[in-house]
């Protein structure tokens, strides 16, 4: 494979339509060792164009892939560009003043501009324009006297507008040092239940209508004792086996999907009551 070089690049990117078909040659061996170059495929592209006809479609879809304009890519495949350099000489041309200009150019205009009537002798005079904001000094000034307005009207609306604000702006009630340390205790207790929820609410807080409890309709415990797994294993640790067996069967009945779970405590008590009757 041949090196491309700096120059041979340069002038590829320079004088794309001088591309010869060993440059397209080039120009494959290149984006196989540089398949991210957008210049090479629009290249290669061009080249396609113009000597691989039949074998253009693929180069000219990749080069629309890497492109950062298709609408470049099109004019320049299709050679649209070539007017380019004319505009380019025309324009430097006009910019340093290179056009020449007729010699009778300009007594031909003037010609023309004296021409027209009213400008035969010399520049017309147009009259003076007067602006509208102007007026004779002569004329009196117009003097307006402002009207006072009512006080007892303003007054009025004065006490409108504070009565409304009145009754749309509440109250606040003002509470006592024992109120808001009770608030203070209210809020840490409901922050408290937030991360413990099996606690259950506590009472209203100040301001709010306080309901007395009945006592009286509060159930008892079933069997005279709570049935949970922690009241069994207190009564472990005091040495009440069988009580603790008890609640462990009551559980079973509460819970019969850890049915194998408290059995086997129930195993363990059993063991453990009869190591301790044997002793």
């Amino acid at each position: 494979m041949l090196a491309l070089d700096k120059e041979t690049f340069s002038y590829w990117v320079t004088h794309p339509d001088d591309l010869a078909p060993t440059d397209f040659v080039q120009l494959q061996e290149s984006l196989e060792t540089y398949p991210y170059c957008q210049t090479l495929h629009t290249l290669a592209a061009k080249a396609a164009s113009v000597h691989q006809r039949s074998q253009a479609v693929p180069f000219v879809r990749q080069a629309a892939a890497h492109a950062l304009s298709r609408n470049a890519l099109r004019k320049l495949i299709e050679n649209e560009f070539q007017w380019s350099e004319n505009l380019l000489t025309k324009l430097n041309e006009l910019s340093a003043r290179h056009v020449p200009v007729p010699d009778d150019y300009q007594q031909e205009s003037y010609a023309l501009f004296k021409s027209k009537a009213g400008v035969s002798n010399g520049f017309p005079k147009l009259p003076l324009l007067r602006l509208p904001g102007q007026h004779d000094q002569s004329a009196e000034p117009i003097v307006t006297t402002p009207t006072p307005e009512d006080p007892t009207l303003i007054e009025i609306n004065l006490q409108n507008d504070l009565v409304q604000i009145a009754e749309t702006t509440p109250a606040q009630p003002t509470l006592s040092p024992a109120d808001v340390e009770r608030q203070r205790q209210l809020d840490l207790i409901d922050s408290f239940i937030k991360k413990e929820p099996r606690i259950s609410p506590v009472r209203a807080k100040p301001g709010e209508p306080h309901t007395q409890e009945d006592l009286t309709k509060r159930t008892k415990p079933v069997g005279g004792s709570l049935v949970t797994e922690s009241f069994a294993k207190i009564l472990e640790k005091q040495g009440k086996l069988d009580k603790a067996r008890e609640i462990y069967e009551k559980l079973i009945v509460k819970n019969p999907e850890k049915k194998a779970y408290f059995a086997a405590k129930i195993s363990e008590l059993t063991s453990a009551d009869g190591g301790s009757t044997e002793s």
